[in-house]
């Protein structure tokens, strides 16, 4: 499904505070922000991370979840970050395990923002329910949706064209925690010849309604055995709703890019991960398929499945409990070095 919009951008940039700059933008008729983040350093920045947050996340959540700061692989790695943030509102009554929480946010990755695929509907008959889009009013999205129904491929595709046009990029890498994951598993299939390399991390999509790319590219889909929230094997989580398995994913992406070889290891410095990786594919593309045997629903290194659910001061104008320090020693370099080897 392609987006076929035109749209009306207006962009304010305001410097709030030495380490991040916020950019809001009026898109598509909609408020909406990113942050954005230039390492300090005298090598000249050549490359260019969007990092997603998830479901009830923020962009300064996902920036702090990730190896207690995002901006400390950027000065690491040497690339622009860039977090934009999901179509948000205020919702008055709990729902799901959001207890306490009345800030709802969401990206909308063509999966989540429906209810019927050709095989049937996306969640149970007494799956729970969550809390509706307005802008998904008029659409077909259903009672299983609990997505956005927004132009989000078509904002974050906007936001690196704005990016370039400042710097001189060559690579370009998205990578989504969760539902940030399943809009970039969408974007890369809209865009794959934009981008280097992409990394979903616990986000898989809609069973029956997952993207296929129309050229290969780099791809990394990392999922924790004990999910039950977007579970990476066992397809139904604990709120009913239907999840296409991982390997699913990566063995059919693997025949559409003529990969010709898979090799499988195990990593257990820190926790029991087992690695396949199918190679030896059209455009020299390599496929990652990561499965962590010890967690679940979290980013690598990280034990508490809330971590992304805060903001911090740069995002002041959203009513969310700030962000603690996060503790996670290995994730992001686990991770990015595996994203980066690509190239």
């Amino acid at each position: 499904m392609k987006f076929i919009l035109t749209f009306f951008l207006v962009i304010s940039i305001n410097i709030v505070s030495e380490d991040m700059t916020r950019v809001d933008v009026n898109f598509e008729g909609e408020s909406r922000h990113y942050l954005i983040y230039k390492p300090s350093t005298d090598i000249k920045t050549t490359s260019l991370v969007v990092g997603i947050h998830g479901y009830t996340g923020t962009a300064s959540g996902f920036e702090k979840e990730t190896t207690g700061g995002f901006n400390l692989s950027a000065d690491k790695y040497n690339f622009i970050a860039v977090y934009p943030q999901g179509t948000y509102f205020y919702e008055n009554k709990p729902f799901g395990r959001f207890l306490n929480n009345t800030y709802v946010s969401s990206w909308n990755d063509l999966t989540g923002s429906k209810t019927i695929t050709p095989d049937g509907e996306t969640c149970a008959a007494d799956a729970t329910p969550y809390p509706q889009f307005s802008n998904c009013e008029g659409t077909d999205a259903g009672r299983c949706a609990w997505a956005s129904c927004g132009n989000d491929i078509g904002f974050i595709k906007k936001i690196i064209d704005d990016v370039k046009e400042k710097y001189n990029l060559n690579k370009i890498y998205i990578v989504g925690m969760s539902n940030g994951g399943m809009v970039a598993h969408a974007f890369a299939c809209e865009y794959p010849d934009l981008l280097s390399g992409v990394l979903n991390v616990v986000g898989s999509p809609a069973l029956g309604l997952s993207c296929e790319p129309k050229d290969p590219f780099n791809y990394i889909i990392y999922g924790g055995l004990e999910d039950d929230t977007v579970p990476p094997i066992d397809i139904v989580s604990w709120d009913k709703y239907y999840y296409t398995p991982i390997n699913d994913i990566t063995d059919r992406w693997s025949e559409l890019f003529e990969c010709k070889q898979k090799k499988s290891s195990s990593y257990d410095e820190f926790d029991e991960i087992n690695e396949s990786i199918y190679f030896d594919c059209k455009n020299g593309v390599k496929i990652v398929n990561l499965l962590n045997i010890n967690q679940g629903h979290t980013w690598p290194g990280v034990n508490n499945s809330s971590a992304g659910n805060c903001r911090s001061s740069t995002q002041y104008d959203i009513n969310f409990s700030e962000c603690k320090q996060i503790v996670n020693k290995w994730g992001n370099d686990f991770l990015l070095e595996r994203l980066f080897d690509h190239n």
